[in-house]
């Protein structure tokens, strides 16, 4: 109840004003003042989803800026490829987040909330906000066949038993092939995934 009459606006203006930033109360104040007056103010939960979204993108501007030589997830791996139709230019980009290859597929079985992603290059994410998973070939030569970092891939819909989506990457005689589905054991959800390489 206390938390009502708590000064959240003073305490903002001051925190912002410390570091160096504009105050966001006036900014927010600023940018209604530029449409017809609303039932409703900027929803919480696009704001609250807005800032966990930037903060990640801030730790990705730490860690891909320098190790770019590193295997990132496709969105990655295209979106800072100058020569690749994706890349967007990243100068004056405060964070780093995936703004060109959010067309994920979602896999899942009726009546359960929990779905993995796939990605365009096969790269699956079994839990919502967690890693991204992917499978490589390295030969005996040291030659790598990695999806993500190819120009394209092919993907299916699988409808066999359970919804899947089967990926094939191929390059310099390599193929991998992924075939992943949400599968249901003792009525719990598993991401199944199943990997065939050839090399």
């Amino acid at each position: 109840m206390w938390l009502k009459w708590l000064p959240w606006k003073y305490i903002v203006r001051k925190l912002a004003h410390s570091h160096g930033f504009l105050d966001p109360v006036h900014v927010l104040a600023r940018v209604r003042s530029f449409s017809q007056p609303s039932e409703v103010q900027e929803p919480i939960e696009l704001l609250r989803a807005g800032m966990i979204l930037h903060t990640r993108g801030l730790m990705n501007s730490r860690a891909i800026q320098q190790n770019l030589d590193w295997v990132w997830p496709w969105w990655v791996n295209h979106q800072f490829d100058p020569e690749d139709p994706a890349f967007v230019p990243r100068a004056f980009s405060l964070t780093h987040i995936n703004l060109t290859h959010r067309n994920w597929t979602a896999l899942g079985v009726p009546d359960m909330s929990v779905y993995p992603l796939v990605d365009p290059g096969g790269g699956i994410t079994p839990q919502v906000d967690g890693w991204t998973l992917e499978g490589w070939i390295v030969s005996d030569t040291g030659r790598f066949l990695v999806p993500s970092r190819l120009d394209s891939v092919h993907q299916y819909l699988g409808l066999e038993e359970n919804l899947s989506v089967e990926t094939l990457a191929e390059d310099q005689g390599m193929s991998l092939g992924s075939r992943a589905e949400v599968i249901l054991d003792k009525g719990l959800p598993f991401c199944h995934i199943r990997y065939i390489g050839r090399s």
